[in-house]
């Protein structure tokens, strides 16, 4: 795909989506069955966000390229997992016994308010990958699925820690994702093929975590209806 090619992409994906909140907050309808290509996580939104990034900011010479097929400029380095993997945990092994592996890397060190956030805050027991992930000036990501079609539901959580202006993510035949510049939590249905462009001067700079609720089933429930309620308010005053 050429980058004029990919701009045409962009421009007719990029329309509003119109969400629909019933009346009553139904967890599993609302992660599984609702067919809602992302959820704004709002109960999270006073977290020190513009911190992280500069913890993150500071480490922009330590990150490796990701997935270099897909586009330009988009790199990533890893908080939790296998030190600097930056692939699928498919590439090294069977899932189960690479998932065992996993623990914080140097990085961790280097990022304590990142690091806080992930073991106080983010509603979840365990941490599989977590991930900073780079997309420089000038840079692309091309259209793609990050798992099969028939696999939707809302699960991987995608944190902008920047969005500068002339940044933008973009699901097919769903739009835009409304990232904000200060920062901003979405669950995500990676099911969906998206597209991210950088036509800014400056790095964007978003995390990705991977995760298992696992007994902090409480936890992810109030984050989840907390959201649910203010997203549902912000909607009906549009």
């Amino acid at each position: 795909m050429s980058h004029n090619e990919l701009e045409e992409y962009l421009k007719t994906h990029s329309k509003d989506y119109n969400y629909k909140y019933p009346d009553m907050f139904d967890p599993k309808w609302t992660i599984t069955e609702s067919g809602w290509p992302w959820f704004h996580l709002s109960a999270l939104d006073n977290q020190p966000w513009k911190e992280m990034h500069k913890e993150a900011e500071a480490l922009l010479d330590d990150f490796y390229v990701h997935r270099d097929d897909y586009g330009k400029g988009w790199k990533s380095l890893t908080i939790h997992g296998l030190d600097n993997d930056t692939q699928s945990l498919n590439t090294y092994g069977e899932r189960n016994e690479v998932l065992q592996k996993l623990d914080w890397t140097h990085v961790a060190d280097k990022c304590p308010v990142t690091k806080k956030f992930l073991t106080d805050v983010w509603p979840a027991e365990y941490l599989n990958r977590v991930r900073f992930m780079l997309l420089e000036p000038g840079g692309y990501i091309l259209p793609h699925q990050d798992r099969p079609s028939d696999q939707k539901r809302l699960s991987v959580c995608n944190i902008s820690l920047n969005m500068p202006e002339g940044c933008e993510m973009v699901m097919k035949d769903f739009g835009r994702v409304p990232f904000k510049d200060e920062g901003s939590a979405f669950l995500m249905d990676i099911s969906n093929e998206h597209a991210v462009i950088n036509r800014s001067n400056k790095p964007r700079i978003h995390m990705i975590i991977h995760y298992e609720i696992g007994r902090r089933l409480r936890d992810f429930f109030y984050v989840l209806r907390s959201s649910y309620y203010t997203n549902r308010e912000d909607n009906e005053r549009l």
